[in-house]
């Protein structure tokens, strides 16, 4: 167990941020779970010499980066896994980091290509029905772009979980929510139907290959529907540029 006392080795304002970092490590170290909960706030002063105050803002620091909930009555534990944080780092990123959304894009290309490989090695025949499903909605859903992104990103998503690959699935998922709004925007309301018709084509052939089983094919056809995507943001993107120059 980690028991030094730290109250001696950082200023004040220090604490909270080096006992979160000791707890955490504590939790590593013992190969806490999610579910499980942290010692008791008498226990943790004692452990480590310092304050409930301080205690308490530890806990909260480690709340604060998704690590742990706080259940009133029962204390602090871990938490489960999940893509709220990474969503939370992405849309961050694009509101106030001004990131843009060009990159976001090419930061995802190669994770939904991977995904779509590994869908196709490991989807299940439930799986596989489902996409189909979601595909067949999508073409009825064609002209309605409101309905037609949910169903994007409900594909998208079942793609990533039949991957097998828990990192992926929260990659794809917390990307594709923080790109929301923005995918609607500019990949579908923008597109005529042609361009339309174009994008659900790749879409049917992406799941065609992961029901072959045929993880290049599968990840060809997600790399063709991403480069095309881009493509059309970055002359959606010079057009705009172009257009604000001519302007008096």
């Amino acid at each position: 167990m980690l028991e030094t006392p730290i109250a001696h080795h950082a200023p004040s304002s220090a604490l909270p941020a080096r006992l979160a970092d000791h707890i955490l490590a504590e939790l590593i170290q013992r190969g806490a779970g999610p579910g499980a909960f942290l010692p008791s706030e008498g226990e943790l002063v004692n452990r480590f010499q310092v304050s409930r105050p301080v205690i308490r803002e530890a806990i909260k620091q480690l709340e604060g980066r998704g690590l742990v909930e706080v259940i009133n009555g029962r204390g602090a534990r871990v938490r489960p896994l999940g893509e709220q944080q990474l969503r939370a780092y992405f849309t961050h990123a694009i509101a106030l980091q001004r990131l843009p959304f060009r990159e976001l894009m090419e930061a995802r290309k190669p994770i939904e290509i991977q995904s779509a490989r590994l869908a196709a090695q490991r989807r299940t025949p439930d799986q596989l029905d489902a996409m189909q499903d979601i595909v067949r909605r999508m073409r009825r859903n064609i002209g309605n772009a409101d309905v037609y992104v949910d169903l994007d990103h409900d594909l998208h998503a079942l793609i990533a979980d039949a991957s097998g690959n828990l990192i992926i699935a929260h990659l794809v998922r917390s990307l594709r929510g923080a790109l929301n709004d923005l995918t609607h925007e500019t990949l579908y309301r923008r597109r005529n139907r042609q361009q339309l018709e174009r994008v659900h084509a790749l879409h049917e052939s992406i799941v065609t290959e992961i029901g072959y089983r045929n993880p290049d094919g599968a990840g060809h056809a997600m790399d063709v529907h991403f480069s095309e995507a881009l493509s059309f943001l970055i002359q959606r993107q010079e057009g705009g540029m172009a257009r604000a120059a001519r302007s008096p």
